[in-house]
This record gives structure tokens, sequence and C-alpha cells, in this order.
């Protein structure tokens, strides 16, 4: 997802140096402004937020169901940002 979103984010000429920088940019220049739909920057801030718990959390994980239904929303979100690649690809 965090690829999906820097490439997105360079068809605009921006990038960062951080995740954090990254979702911040893809939510002001894609969710916020109805490029994708809202609820795209909502689900990267939320698969990177269940990231840093499952790689740094100590005696914290991330449930079966919970990973599961992330995984269905990061595919939803692949698919959606590939489909706006592809049609800015077309403009070009």
């Amino acid at each position: 997802m965090f690829l999906m979103a820097e490439a997105a984010l360079l068809t605009k000429n921006l990038s960062s140096s951080s995740h954090k920088g990254v979702i911040s940019l893809f939510g002001e220049h894609f969710a916020k402004t109805g490029i994708l739909e809202s609820h795209m920057g909502r689900t990267l801030n939320y698969a990177y937020d269940k990231r840093v718990v499952g790689d740094y959390g100590v005696g914290v994980s991330v449930a079966q169901d919970e990973a599961e239904d992330l995984l269905k929303a990061a595919r939803d979100f692949v698919r959606t940002v590939k489909d706006y690649l592809n049609r800015w690809a077309e403009q070009k």
C-alpha cells in the first residue's frame, strides 16, 4: 500500500522521506480532494498503525480477523490506486 501511495504521489511530483509524510500527502492530495474515495486515506493510515504494532509492539499482536480484514482492504487499495495510475498514464 505504501509503495502504491508513493507512486500516486509521484503523479503530482510529490514525495516524502517518511511513512507518515507519505500518508499525510496521500490524504491531502488524493483522499481529501476526491480524486480517490476519502476512506482510502484512512485505510492507509490504519494499515500503517497496524504495521507498527506488528513490527514493534511488545506483547501486543494483531488478531487474525483484523489481519484478514486489513488484507482485504489492502487489495482494494492497491486495485484502486492501480486504476488511478492507469488512467493517469493514458492521459500522458
